[in-house]
């Protein structure tokens, strides 16, 4: 190891800034800046804030994904069900009872799987497009908006200007 890089090891290690010269690149250790040089001080760049209405937006396709997920287990509740339908039409006797138990016990698995798949997705939808519909309502309505509009008349042309800031 070099004289410099064992320096600049011990600065890092008891935590005091490292010597640069203007122009040269901050000292890293493993690529990392070291500790109390003016890369590591550095504050973090700020993230843009969401427009109105992002969050809604965000929380609206969210729902609305939890309620297709409700179509799907009220498609998987129904496939189950008929399954255990047509299960039910091959045990003709009595003395397949315990099957039939069987077969009855999946067919109400199946029903109660369509029927909680069913009220969910309808709620999440219920509350899902609403909210995509409003945050994209809010979102168009905070950003500023300019529009030219070319008019043709039989008498001449025109041009309109209009913004919203």
């Amino acid at each position: 190891m070099s004289p410099l890089a064992a320096t600049l090891v011990a600065l890092a290690l008891a935590g005091a800034p490292a010597p640069t010269t203007a122009g040269a690149p901050a000292p890293t250790i493993a690529g990392a800046p070291v500790q109390g040089s003016a890369a590591a001080r550095e504050p973090a760049p700020s993230r843009r804030s969401p427009a109105p209405g992002d969050r809604m937006v965000q929380a609206g396709v969210g729902v609305v994904v939890l309620g297709v997920a409700g179509y799907g287990l009220l498609a998987a509740g129904l496939g189950i069900g008929n399954r255990a339908e047509a299960d039910l039409a091959l045990l003709g006797t009595q003395r397949e009872l315990e099957a039939r138990r069987d077969v009855l016990a999946r067919g109400r698995l199946g029903n109660r799987l369509a029927i909680a798949g069913g009220v969910t997705a309808t709620a999440a939808l219920a509350v899902g497009i609403p909210l995509i519909v409003i945050g994209r309502r809010r979102h168009e309505a905070a950003s500023p908006r300019a529009m030219v509009v070319l008019h043709g008349r039989t008498d001449g042309l025109g041009l309109r200007v209009q913004g919203r800031f």
